[in-house]
């Protein structure tokens, strides 16, 4: 039921749009109070709903309501669940999670050859996605192109605005494809094809072909950023959701970043050399990255650009490399010493930033034309070179556009020399405005948006502005007994002590002694560092140390948590990065230890300055990770679990910070008042 114009939506427009038979009060309750701040003139709602109250069906009916809708969320399982229990939502997921099809047809015929894995197996081969096609790194066959892809403009929808709606590509478009893939055979790579008379479209850019036709899909947060400046592919909606929203700034700090890595840069310049100009002289990095650009614009053929972005720089962000003209700033978080150049007039909007990013991403794209200058890179190298370059070139215009705005957050180095530099800018603000003016109405949600005050000012948001932000809070109905937390004061563990070895042993035996009186349970430890789950592992006793299952860098976290949730045995997750997104109910956690109060933190340079600019930000901050690894095992009413606080300093930020966690959350607390 779409809202065509309509000067006011009612409570019943909601309810007949509701996915299931059923309504629970509460739901019923939220979609009343939806649209009465929809109604009053708010264009953002903040609904705050625990687990199990069912957020799912309630976004769905606003969105069917609303006529046409995009839908955030933080994972790409949670996609599939989307998609899977409401099918007329389409999904659209990137390039790398399909396989190209052009390089299954090389691997059948056996003429595949990886120019980048030294494997001689193909099942080990990491480049024969579609980010790694012909259509990426513009391998032509003969000036033909891919015949597998398919293009936005061909697709109709059928049964448009119902729960049957259909994306698909219409007739003509189809016969075109299908007579241009026969014609393309004679290529010797596909002679030899079993069934190669069979047109099929590209997995990826049929999905998402499908999802941008479609009235709704689904995106990743990195997905949906990675198309917001293209407005012709990603168009303006009725609806936004942001599911997981407390996510929404880490989100954008993750995609905006930039990480220079030694070991991956050397792969395109084998004497690159990364110099140590310390934390606060931002100036000399942005030279640096200036002068990496140029390599490997250089590299990839792509020399014509590299005097229109200096001239480009020198025009919009008032910036001179050669020391012709330099004006001294003030006080900024970096430091107070340092010079940059910065422009006169206003800092550059956050629409601004992302229409240059679109222009940098299209000149890119063009670039592929010129591919073949670059001799020295095989194909799928020279896929990784475009993008990364693409996305350094991004990066240096957006510290240019405001260099206060940006921090040197990590300099790591190993035998002295630097191997990898990390960028990340501090207010996301400008780019979460590009992000809220795609919608005309926008649904932030998460269980835990705990603090609506902290959370609107670091996504720019005014949250005291009067039909600008509405809060909503739904109480959680779970039975108090049913999720326990028990504080058991161990030791105040602060960074200093947790590296005395009688404190490490104190944790140590208290988990170990937990987790036999759970011994026929399954369930979860969260730990601070992997330093720490290392010594717990090796010093708890042998039987329970086999019933760990242990998050590594080196493995897939899904992989790890399939493993858990398949074995027969009583096996227990423990990990330093699974208090969020994680979903164990019933019997996949009957008890979780937390040994920490999760402080973000300070020694992280980004942390530290985003806490110096707003010391409420960093409160808010540890009350989220606490609520979210507190809420990893009990799901539903009928599901139960035991907590298990082992920090001392527990009941110091109980006290501290009331008015920021929720009332659930507290009344949980044994012995607490």
């Amino acid at each position: 039921m779409k809202n065509q114009g309509k000067s006011s939506l009612t409570a019943t427009d909601f309810i007949k749009n509701f996915p299931f038979p059923y309504r629970r009060d509460s739901q019923t309750h939220v979609l009343n109070e939806i649209c009465e701040a929809f109604n009053s003139g708010y264009k953002f709602i903040l609904l705050e709903a625990p687990t199990g109250f069912g957020k799912s069906p309630v976004r769905v009916a606003v969105a069917l309501t609303m006529g046409t809708s995009y839908i955030c969320t933080s994972t790409k399982d949670l996609q599939t669940q989307y998609s899977r229990d409401f099918p007329f939502i389409k999904m659209a997921k990137g390039a790398n999670n399909f396989r190209c099809l052009v390089k299954e047809d090389f691997i059948k015929n056996k003429s595949y050859k990886c120019g980048v894995c030294a494997s001689d197996y193909i099942s080990e081969c990491r480049h024969t996605s579609v980010e790694y096609g012909p259509c990426m790194t513009n391998k032509s066959f003969q000036d033909d192109g891919c015949k597998y892809r398919t293009f936005l403009k061909d697709y109709n929808l059928l049964n448009k605005g119902t729960k049957s709606e259909q994306a698909i590509v219409n007739k003509s478009a189809e016969i075109n494809y299908r007579r241009e893939f026969s014609q393309w055979l004679h290529l010797n790579n596909l002679r030899n094809i079993q069934e190669s008379n069979t047109w099929r479209p590209c997995e990826y850019f049929n999905q998402l072909n499908i999802a941008l036709t479609s009235s709704h899909s689904i995106f990743n947060y990195s997905n949906f950023l990675a198309f917001l400046p293209n407005t012709k592919i990603l168009q303006a909606r009725e609806f936004l959701v942001l599911d997981e929203g407390h996510l929404l700034e880490s989100e954008i700090v993750k995609f905006r970043g930039l990480s220079i890595s030694k070991r991956r840069w050397k792969r395109y310049i084998q004497n690159l050399e990364l110099i140590d100009y310390g934390y606060n002289d931002l100036e000399k990095w942005i030279k640096l990255l200036i002068e990496l650009e140029t390599k490997m614009l250089t590299l990839i053929g792509n020399t014509s650009e590299i005097e229109p972005l200096a001239l480009q720089r020198k025009i919009r962000y008032n910036w001179y490399d050669n020391g012709e003209k330099e004006q001294q700033i003030g006080e900024n978080t970096n430091t107070s010493k340092s010079k940059m150049p910065v422009k006169k007039r206003k800092i550059i909007s956050g629409a601004e930033l992302y229409d240059s990013d679109d222009e940098i991403t299209r000149k890119y794209q063009e670039s592929f034309s010129n591919m073949s200058h670059a001799k020295n890179l095989n194909e799928e190298l020279a896929a990784d070179a475009l993008r990364d370059t693409e996305r350094l070139t991004i990066t240096i215009n957006n510290i240019l556009s405001n260099p206060r705005n940006w921090i040197i957050s990590e300099i790591r180095k190993k035998n002295y020399e630097v191997v990898k530099v990390e960028l990340k800018p501090l207010d996301i603000s400008p780019y979460c405005r590009a992000v809220f003016e795609k919608c005309s109405k926008i649904l932030i949600m998460s269980a835990t948006i705990l603090n609506p005050r902290a959370f609107c000012r670091s996504v720019g948001l005014v949250y005291d502005n009067e039909k600008e932000v509405k809060y909503i809070q739904v109480k959680s109905d779970f039975p108090i007994q049913n999720r326990p937390i028990y504080a058991l004061n161990i030791a105040y563990l602060n960074f200093n002590n947790l590296q005395l070895p009688e404190i490490k042993s104190s944790i140590t035996k208290t988990v170990d002694n937990i987790m036999t009186i759970h011994r026929k349970d399954k369930g979860i430890i969260h730990t601070t560092s992997y330093e720490q789950l290392n010594f717990i592992k090796e010093n708890i006793s042998q039987e329970n140390a086999r019933r760990l299952v242990v998050t590594d860098a080196e493995i897939q976290i899904e992989e790890v948590i399939q493993e858990h949730i398949n074995s027969i045995k009583p096996t227990v997750l423990i990990s330093p990065s699974l208090h969020t997104g994680l979903d164990l109910k019933d019997e996949l956690s009957r008890f979780q230890i937390v040994t920490k109060v999760p402080y973000p933190n300070k020694s992280d340079r980004w942390i530290n300055a985003k806490r110096n600019l707003d010391e409420e930000w960093y409160y808010w901050q540890t009350a989220l990770r606490l609520a979210q690894a507190y809420g990893r095992s009990v799901r539903s009413k009928e599901d139960w679990a035991k907590t298990y606080i082992l920090d001392s300093a527990f009941g110091y930020f109980l006290s501290k910070n009331r008015n920021i966690l929720p009332h659930w959350f507290i009344q949980a607390v044994k012995n607490y008042n």
